[in-house]
């Protein structure tokens, strides 16, 4: 799988993060996943080991009420969400 900083959002996507860090307090990073063929996932995983990690920032301190409403956030966006401490 691909990640990388999810691009070209549109308003409502952007509103829909700008309130969930309003309302739990916290900095939230959205990226946008896809497959990949399984050898070209072999190749990529290789050249990121080698890379280093890119974005270096610790995962905020979430509860499970917190979690939940990130969950349903990236189920309805179809984005994967991490929350960062800032």
């Amino acid at each position: 799988m691909l990640c990388d900083i999810a691009r070209n959002l549109g308003d409502e996507q952007l509103e829909t993060i700008k309130t969930l860090e309003h309302d739990l307090g916290l900095t939230i990073v959205a990226f946008s996943c896809r497959s990949l063929e399984p050898q070209r996932e072999e190749r990529l995983r290789r050249a990121m080991e080698e890379l280093g990690p890119v974005l270096q920032a610790e995962p905020a301190p979430a509860d499970e009420k917190q979690l939940d409403r990130i969950r349903s956030a990236e189920e309805a966006m179809g984005l994967s969400l991490v929350a960062v401490q800032s």
